[in-house]
């Protein structure tokens, strides 16, 4: 069986990327090789009635997020999504409402009236700016002088941590934050959870997929096939040739000269490729044996800076009747993650924050699973490797060579890259396709 097109990785980038591209009648075979797909966001049964992830996934910005838009306008199908309750902030061993909105910013505790009233003409002034312009700017140096207050730069420094998760101002991109609060502005919300979980976005993919193609999992590709400059096609690890003109790299940049050889890139691109910096986590997810809150909104702690949220109650599928399903996220650099010593001292750390945050939760913990996530986000939105500066989806070298995921280019913060480098993907691929029919379409003597 012929295939117009291969993609390696079944992550949100090679799903999304061959879904379209299958809707649009290209066969398609995504390999992968892991058991199951998803990749990082990947959704599994842990426990009897518990639905699991990695870490805490949402969608941002409800209907108009990219992954919505996705499914509406180039898959034809309307996603189920819930909407997330209030959010609440716990700082200094104390619950406050996170403000949101213009509203919620007038009167939050986090700020004096004083403050209030010089954050709110800042905040107006930033939906005015240009993306394009502050890309190459520090959130840090964009604000230095325009903040003198403690205050002010925390919530700050939790802004950028809830739309970009990385409380590192003094490295993210300026530009990137400005998307995402217009983004949130235009949208009036932050975040939504697709109602069935994770899983329910990847069986709609891999049902997509599967009408025109196959995906197969435990398969792994040795390497990309090229020849003349031109992909041939790809070699599996048992030694299958599996021929194709149109292959996705739909693996991290830092990844894929594992598959793909060095001798046919430039050395600025291989660099590139292999020193982007990600992001890693320490996640712990408690299954409890009671309902201990009813919070169903996006938590999150200002020191460490962290994230939470009751999945369960805010999609009930998530957890069994009359249990809950609580994850908790600690975003640390990836050394930290990388340094096992340091990765149980805080997973420790974890444990007891969680038991001041919920007194009582000790008692009602029916399992827990802590998790060491050394790549969250393939390519953390900071200066020097913002939409602009990633690699882009398609080859400038091999014909036929084509890139995916969140390591790539494509407009978005954290996990929206992936789904946004997806799309801009499958279109470069089909615009390409295009251009060749309208070539063989010329007459010859046109063509001189």
């Amino acid at each position: 069986m012929g295939y117009d097109v291969i993609i390696v990785g079944a992550g949100e980038g090679g799903l999304f990327t061959g879904a379209i591209l299958a809707k649009q009648g290209l066969k398609t075979l995504i390999l992968e090789k892991n058991p199951l797909i998803g990749g990082r966001a990947m959704c599994f049964e842990y426990k009897p009635g518990y639905i699991v992830d990695w870490g805490i996934h949402s969608i941002r910005y409800g209907k108009r997020g990219i992954i919505p838009t996705i499914f509406r306008k180039e898959l034809g199908i309307k996603l189920k999504l819930l909407d997330y309750g209030k959010g609440r902030l716990y700082r200094k061993s104390e619950w406050i409402a996170m403000p949101t909105g213009i509203k919620e910013f007038m009167t939050t505790p986090l700020l004096t009236g004083e403050e209030r009233e010089s954050f709110i003409p800042l905040f107006l002034d930033i939906i005015k700016l240009k993306v394009e312009d502050y890309l190459d700017v520090n959130i840090q140096d964009y604000f230095k002088d325009k903040v003198q207050s403690e205050n002010l730069w925390d919530l700050i420094r939790l802004i950028a941590a809830a739309l970009m998760v990385t409380p590192e101002i003094e490295l993210a991109s300026m530009g990137e934050l400005i998307y995402g609060i217009k983004e949130v502005a235009t949208a009036g919300k932050g975040a939504v959870y697709p109602e069935g979980g994770w899983k329910s976005i990847f069986d709609a993919l891999s049902e997509i997929i599967s009408e025109n193609g196959e995906i197969r999992t435990k398969t792994s590709v040795k390497e990309i096939l090229i020849s003349d400059k031109k992909v041939k096609g790809v070699l599996l690890e048992d030694g299958t040739e599996i021929f194709s003109d149109l292959v996705v790299a739909a693996i991290p940049s830092q990844k894929i000269f594992s598959i793909l050889s060095e001798s046919e890139f430039s050395p600025s691109f291989i660099s590139l490729c292999k020193n982007l910096i990600c992001s890693s986590g320490i996640s712990i997810d408690y299954g409890l044996k009671e309902k201990i809150s009813d919070d169903s909104g996006l938590l999150a702690v200002d020191v460490p800076m962290s994230l939470g949220a009751y999945t369960s109650n805010i999609d009930p599928s998530t957890a069994p009747e009359n249990e809950q399903l609580f994850t908790f996220l600690q975003p640390v650099p990836k050394e930290t993650a990388e340094n096992t010593q340091q990765a149980k001292q805080i997973l420790e750390r974890i444990e007891k924050l969680v038991a001041q945050m919920y007194p009582g939760i000790k008692q009602k913990i029916k399992w827990k699973r802590p998790l060491i996530i050394p790549v969250m986000d393939g390519a953390v939105n900071y200066v020097g490797q913002t939409r602009d500066k990633r690699p882009s989806v398609k080859s400038n070298v091999i014909t036929g060579l084509f890139f995916s995921g969140d390591t790539y280019n494509g407009p978005g913060l954290g996990g929206d890259i992936a789904p946004s480098s997806a799309r801009l993907c499958a279109h470069t691929i089909l615009n390409d396709l295009k251009e060749r029919e309208s070539i063989a379409d010329t007459p010859k003597a046109q063509l001189k």
